[in-house]
């Protein structure tokens, strides 16, 4: 048996979300409510003592972290390949996903002030979400939601995290140009030549950054590179799965006045 504890916009439950139905894994899926700080209960705490999403319980067993649960079912499951056969692929693609975990922190912080706290302070007073943020595990978010809670990441602040970004997202368009790695048998340009879990692992950032705007960070003419694979990775049906599990206790994005992404799905 498969159990996903997962949060509907949690990047990292994307990402597992979408690995899971690429080898086609059967799932139970066990919602953990962000907003209401499901992730705090003790028998949350006793799956995932960080108090983060996702972890992946498969009979019985707990297996936490979003990269090293995708290598998980990589390796345990049938289905197609996440990882590229080619030695030199398979460790730019850990390459490549270490980065996302290294560099794309703007993003994370960016949406926490633009989606994550807005949604909260509609459900939540300012002493309760003082009192939440004291109560995280994870030192590197208590002190995240602390500052923003207190107006500590300003203005200036969220600006230099989108020069970031977009300094990143020159970094992916360089990879996507990069002679090392050719098309695929069906003429599409991955991370690593062959769709993985490299394409995976950004992709739920992509999808934060087209409810923030995506006009902002690519299109035809600016990183066209960028463009053309979004357009092919956002065409794959598990990755309309793996966005669209709907807010269970909300509006989505829309409901801070941010837009969800249309979908329409080919090969």
């Amino acid at each position: 048996m498969v159990e996903l504890y997962h949060f509907w916009s949690s990047v990292c439950s994307v990402r597992v979300r979408m690995a899971l139905e690429e080898k086609g894994v059967e799932w139970v899926s066990r919602y953990i409510d962000l907003f209401k700080f499901d992730q705090l209960q003790p028998s949350y705490l006793a799956i995932s003592p960080n108090g983060v999403v996702p972890a992946l319980v498969h009979n019985g067993v707990p297996v936490r972290e979003s990269l090293v649960i995708n290598e998980y079912i990589d390796e345990v499951f049938d289905g197609p390949s996440l990882s590229p056969s080619d030695p030199i692929a398979r460790a730019r693609m850990r390459e490549f996903n270490k980065a996302c975990e290294d560099d794309f922190t703007p993003i994370v912080k960016l949406t926490l002030m633009k989606y994550i706290l807005p949604k909260l302070r509609r459900r939540w007073g300012e002493d309760a979400l003082h009192a939440y943020a004291e109560k995280r595990p994870s030192r590197y978010l208590k002190d995240l939601h602390g500052r923003a809670l207190r107006g500590d990441i300003d203005e200036h602040e969220l600006a230099e995290c989108n020069e970031n970004i977009q300094f990143l997202l020159d970094k992916v368009e360089a990879i996507l140009s990069s002679p090392e790695f050719g098309p695929d048998a069906n003429g599409h340009q991955w991370i690593v030549g062959t769709f993985s879990l490299a394409d995976i692992c950004i992709a739920p950032y992509m999808y934060r950054l087209y409810a923030l705007g995506a006009e902002q960070f690519w299109s035809d003419t600016r990183r066209p590179n960028v463009a053309r694979w979004y357009s092919q990775l956002s065409a794959r049906p598990a990755f309309k799965v793996a966005v669209e599990w709907p807010d269970e206790s909300g509006g989505g994005y829309e409901e801070v006045n941010l837009t969800s992404q249309p979908l329409n799905l080919t090969r």
